[in-house]
């Protein structure tokens, strides 16, 4: 091997990329600025991690770690949360019981009574007019702010609050003999990680293809160099080399470029609100491997396409023959690359649920079968095209445009296909998940309500409180509590007591009369039978010798069943009304719960009423409300995240496609502008060119939406098979997007109208 030819051929590959003329510079633009949206993008997802491990670390910065520790006096803490206008607020009540009390790493020192240290946003929400409604729940001084360690992201609303010693012993509270621990690898649910895996494959994928078309951008004027370069004695292999060199310099520029648009974007990312999720600029920190991965990737994808490009080109030193009679496209293939993925998202390869095995066969699968669109619709487009004859001039130009070279128009259009593939699918796999989930809202919610969880002996205070609040139509206090039946350890079932109104609110059983007694049927649990001996049990330690029996009473003879209704807002097998029970057989240090039904109408305004109508128990009463806001369990929550990122991300790549649909088409236009200006010097209008374009687009387009309504269902499909799920198709959403595809399209094909116009001047017509 001849390094210094090599190398001279790469130089003058370089100097061809760089020192062409207006020509050249133009070229290596549109090139550059295609990949340099992709490696930003890139960037960004190679920033995930490091987001997701900074995140968990400051989750788990103020963990209370409650084993005893000698010598350690605890710092007694009580952790509330309530709502202001959707947005969650986490007030920590701490406590110092002596002078060797801890304190989380990042506060200077425990806020004294009647101080707190809050967030930035928290801070700068109370000193503003709109926090009015919040002052009431948090009235303390601010004493400083948290720094970032204890923020978990930028916008939350969090407080470190000091009150007395005794306010929260009265209340048992949390000691804690230290604060902080190492973030635990927690394993996702298999269908959450599914979701994941398939989300991350459908908004990369979308990028790469994005590369690989950009740097074919000019292809047909670098074969005409090329060409010229054999006419002055270059070889075969030496035009193969000075293309690839042509490719790395847009590479090479992209990069460079792509690197910068990150870097100057990252500036931001704390700043920007991408459905309430946030991140902090230190936390945007490319993994170095997945950097280093980008940084070789992208220059060899973009080489790579190029000589892919070359394999069926003869250069010759007199011109360029791409074979005088056009190889048919093969099928088995483009179908091979399908069925291997079917096949990778039906078996996984034998592995077992949420293992590396697996996560590499959903993804390489789900991969799989998006590559198959763009794969399969130069064919399917060079089949229709074929076939399809008679109409319009501009109909007859753009589909003989089509049989002479299907590919190009068919790769414009293969990104948009793609990512319309990925969101189809992504929307049925997001539904269904929602629906397994089951997050609050929807036609089956019950109506709105807000639950305050307090003591016994506030209980009718907060009860009377809640009910004078503007928009409460009916306020109930509950008692929970526990049986267990006599003599045994093993059966154990919950019990509530309330009146005949929450009764027929609550349980929904409209028969009641004071000193009936109900026994719910659900398939989790069996209630006792008529006439069981139950007692109530104090345990004073961790076994069951340490149990102490506090009361005693039997189920009556005449208990009514009845069938636990659906959105029920009451926990227990055992419903009992006052007269059925003493009130001193209850555990008397048990907490009560007053349950306040609001009005369907309610206002914002209102709902922070609500909760400020008890603010002033502070920790003795713990608000909740459902259907009126966020309210959801760790699985919910995990869910939304994932929801939220792909959502966030499929914004980038819909930009990305229509770019790339815009670029591309612009390039076709200026590689054709010496043939459009002949047409024009012949007498054809420039409607008919603008139109014969607008076709030439407008075919594989409708093409590509059905074969990728086909796949993102099938991919769906084999997806929501993994989590054994029901499946649920959102036709009228997926008609949207089918639909918004065909109008990005249009409207990018609309845009490229100008650009025709100066390409079908006579001026086009000169030779350089």
């Amino acid at each position: 091997m001849n390094v210094r030819g090599w190398m001279s051929d790469l130089v003058l590959g370089v100097r061809l990329a760089v020192g062409g003329g207006r020509t050249s510079w133009a070229r290596l633009a549109l090139s550059a600025v295609g990949i340099a949206i992709a490696t930003a993008v890139l960037l960004v997802a190679a920033s995930a991690g490091t987001m997701h491990q900074e995140r968990e670390v400051r989750q788990y910065a103020d963990f209370v770690q409650d084993a005893p520790v000698e010598g350690v006096d605890p710092t007694l803490t009580d952790r509330n949360y309530t709502e202001f206008r959707g947005d969650h607020v986490a007030l920590t009540y701490v406590a110092a019981t002596g002078p060797s009390s801890p304190k989380p790493a990042g506060l200077p020192e425990l806020p004294a009574a009647g101080e707190m240290y809050a967030s930035p946003a928290l801070a700068e929400l109370l000193a503003s007019p709109e926090g009015e409604l919040l002052l009431p729940r948090v009235p303390e001084k601010v004493a400083g702010t948290l720094p970032q360690g204890m923020v978990e992201l930028p916008g939350d609303l969090v407080a470190w609050i000091g009150v007395d010693e005794k306010t929260l012993a009265d209340i048992d509270a949390v000691p804690a003999y230290g604060f902080g621990s190492d973030p635990e690898a927690a394993s996702l649910d298999p269908g959450l990680l599914a979701l994941l895996l398939v989300g991350a494959v459908v908004l990369l994928l979308p990028v790469f293809i994005f590369v690989t078309s950009a740097s074919r951008i000019a292809g047909a004027e670098r074969d005409r160099r090329l060409s010229a370069l054999r006419l002055v004695g270059s070889g075969s292999r030496q035009v193969r080399r000075i293309a690839a060199a042509e490719s790395l310099a847009g590479a090479f520029v992209g990069l460079v470029l792509g690197a910068v648009v990150f870097v100057v974007a990252r500036q931001f990312t704390d700043r920007i609100d991408l459905f309430g999720e946030r991140a902090y600029v230190s936390d945007v920190v490319p993994d170095p491997v997945l950097t280093a991965l980008i940084v070789l990737l992208i220059p060899a994808l973009s080489v790579l396409t190029a000589l892919f490009a070359l394999r069926r080109t003869i250069i010759e030193p007199l011109g360029v023959v791409r074979q005088s009679k056009p190889v048919r496209r093969r099928l088995w293939w483009r179908l091979a690359l399908i069925m291997l993925g079917v096949v990778l998202l039906t078996t996984q390869l034998g592995a077992a649920d949420n293992s590396d095995t697996w996560a590499w066969a959903v993804s390489g699968g789900a991969a799989l079968l998006l590559i198959g669109v763009p794969v399969l619709l130069p064919w399917l487009v060079e089949r229709v095209a074929g076939q399809v004859s008679g109409g319009p001039t501009s109909w007859l130009l753009a589909v003989r445009r089509l049989q002479l070279d299907s590919g190009t128009s068919a790769r414009v259009v293969g990104g948009v296909a793609v990512v319309l593939a990925g969101a189809i699918t992504l929307q049925t796999v997001l539904m269904s998940v929602e629906g397994v989930v089951g997050l609050p809202g929807g036609e089956d919610a019950p109506p709105g309500a807000v639950e305050v969880s307090t003591s016994q002996e506030l209980a009718s205070a907060v009860s009377a409180e809640v009910a004078a609040a503007d928009g409460v139509d009916a306020v109930h206090t509950l008692r929970y509590t526990s049986f267990y039946e006599a003599s045994t350890t093993d059966n154990a079932w919950g019990a509530v007591v309330v009146d005949c109104a929450a009764v027929r609110d609550l349980v929904r059983v409209r028969d009641c009369t004071d000193g009936d007694v109900y026994l719910m049927r659900d398939e989790y649990q069996m209630p006792p039978e008529p006439g069981t001996a139950l007692e109530q049990r104090d345990y004073q330690g961790t076994s069951n010798a340490d149990l102490v029996v506090t009361g005693t009473w039997s189920v009556p003879a005449d208990a009514k069943y009845f069938d636990r209704p659906d959105n029920s807002s009451v926990y227990a097998t055992i419903v009992v009304t006052p007269g059925a029970i003493a009130a001193a057989a209850l555990p008397q240090d048990e907490s009560a719960t007053v349950y306040a039904m609001v009005s369907h109408d309610l206002t914002s305004d209102q709902l922070e009423g609500i909760r400020n109508s008890v603010a002033a128990h502070r920790v003795g009463a713990h608000v909740y409300s459902f259907n009126t806001g966020p309210d959801l369990d760790d699985n919910q929550q995990t869910y939304v995240a994932i929801r939220t990122g792909l959502y966030a991300g499929s914004i980038f790549t819909l930009l990305l496609a229509g770019i790339s649909l815009l670029v591309l088409a612009l390039e076709h236009i200026r590689e054709r502008r010496r043939t459009l200006a002949m047409l024009t010097a012949s007498g054809v209008p420039r409607g008919v060119l603008g139109r014969s374009l607008l076709w030439q687009v407008a075919l594989p387009i409708v093409l590509g939406v059905v074969v990728a309504l086909l796949t993102g269902i099938g991919l769906a499909a084999l997806v929501m098979r993994l989590t054994e799920d029901p499946m649920v198709v959102d036709w009228a959403g997926v008609a949207l997007l089918c639909a918004g595809a065909i109008a990005l399209s249009l409207l990018v094909s609309a845009m490229t109208m100008p650009f025709l116009r100066n390409a079908t001047r006579l001026s086009a017509l000169r030779t350089e």
